[in-house]
């Protein structure tokens, strides 16, 4: 597969001699460049889900020039403008790019998804902490003053009794269980929203990726890289309208180079943030569960309370399995990544390579169909496999290392 995909950008060799950036126009001063803010499918209906493609066309333009710039200018220099500073350039209007290509539907969902598991955390925290209180309170029904405290923040203050704590533990379990309806019901829709990127992920499955660290890392590059084919289509449509015109056709594959820079940036960076952070912090997080286990059977041989012991025993196994499950999904996706980033940095280079060095033909709109063919391919490498909680515990313990690795 890997070299097959290779092998689709040989063709490139026939192109692309850069035009100068002064040659070139600004967006929206190109006969035919404006581009709908709105997707449409090819039965013509209105895509709900849309991002702004004129934003993100500007954007690749800009970045494009800049690119253009690498040749005209020193490697380095005090005070004037150097390479360093138009790849700076570079990096934050990609930055801004991947932003304005992340859906704003799917990363409100998101949002939401978040809101909704913290509440549900806070709830659970106070309703342990309610249990707590309780049992050291008087054992009679609710008190007068509590039963009719307007606000549940003044119970609280007023809560003496255990019945007046049974009512707060009572309307902290509603909290919860209408919280967890909600959940659900998003589930649904954010499964609905990502089958219409192309990313078939099943609310269960859902549940996983967005109770980890990464779920929000996944679901991102999955949208963009829907993003990223709408808007070669687009260039690709655009430069055959053009009649490959000179200017305008060179605008356009550059745009294309600046996307499989994109490509490799969006990669990069999770490759770096699952080895450099989550994974490291997983496995201290493992051996700290370890050392509780040893200690704790080893307290257990020298006549220590065996109850509370083997319950500590039991509470950090259930942490291992949580991290080996963790572990497994992390790095398994991991590994999808960086065999696809693998692909994305040569491509990369050939799609430069061309763009610097070939005088222009009247193909590009093919080539453009190229990179298509290509991103749709690297796409579908880091589509996230089948993984599933096991059981309820494991996935409230899923959740908390969550917590912990997002602290």
């Amino acid at each position: 597969m890997k070299w097959q995909v290779l092998a689709v950008f040989a063709g490139l060799a026939l192109v692309c001699a850069p035009v100068a950036a002064s040659d070139r126009e600004d967006p929206a001063e190109l006969d035919g460049v404006a581009v709908e803010e709105v997707v449409e499918e090819d039965d013509g209906e209105e895509d709900a889900l849309s991002f702004d493609q004129r934003r993100a066309v500007e954007l690749l333009g800009e970045a494009s020039r800049h690119f253009d710039e690498l040749t005209e200018l020193p490697e380095s220099r005090w005070l004037r403008r150097d390479q360093q500073s138009a790849r700076e350039d570079i990096d934050d209007l990609i930055d801004d790019a991947l932003e304005v290509m992340d859906v704003p539907e799917i990363v409100s969902m998101r949002r939401q998804y978040r809101e909704l598991e913290d509440r549900i955390m806070t709830e659970q925290e106070r309703r342990a902490d309610l249990r707590e209180e309780r049992m050291f309170a008087p054992d009679t029904d609710a008190s007068t003053l509590a039963r009719f405290t307007p606000t549940e923040t003044l119970r609280e203050m007023t809560a003496r009794t255990r019945g007046d704590f049974d009512r707060l533990i009572e309307a902290r379990e509603r909290n919860i269980a209408a919280y967890e309806e909600e959940l659900e019901a998003l589930k649904g829709e954010m499964a609905t929203a990502l089958e219409g990127v192309g990313l078939s992920m099943p609310p269960d499955q859902l549940e996983l990726w967005m109770s980890s660290a990464i779920g929000d890392d996944v679901v991102s590059m999955a949208v963009v890289f829907r993003s990223i084919r709408t808007l070669t289509q687009r260039l690709e449509e655009l430069t055959r309208e053009s009649g490959e015109n000179l200017n305008v056709a060179g605008r356009y594959y550059g745009m294309v180079v600046i996307l499989h820079r994109l490509v490799v940036t969006m990669q990069e960076r999770f490759v770096e943030r699952v080895d450099e952070e989550i994974v490291p912090r997983l496995e201290a997080y493992r051996e700290e569960a370890d050392e509780i286990i040893a200690e704790s059977r080893e307290l257990i041989r020298e006549g220590g309370h065996r109850d509370s012991l083997e319950s500590n025993i039991a509470a950090n196994e259930l942490t291992r399995q949580a991290i080996d499950l963790y572990l497994e999904v992390v790095t398994g996706q991991r590994e999808q990544v960086a065999e696809a980033l693998e692909i994305s940095r040569y491509e990369k280079q050939v799609a430069v390579n061309t763009y610097r060095t070939v005088q222009l033909s009247a193909n590009v709109a093919d080539l453009i169909r190229d990179g298509l063919d290509t991103f749709e391919t690297l796409s579908e490498l880091q589509v996230p496999e089948t993984a599933e909680f096991r059981n309820d515990k494991i996935r409230e313990e899923f959740r908390r290392l969550t917590e912990r690795l997002e602290r």
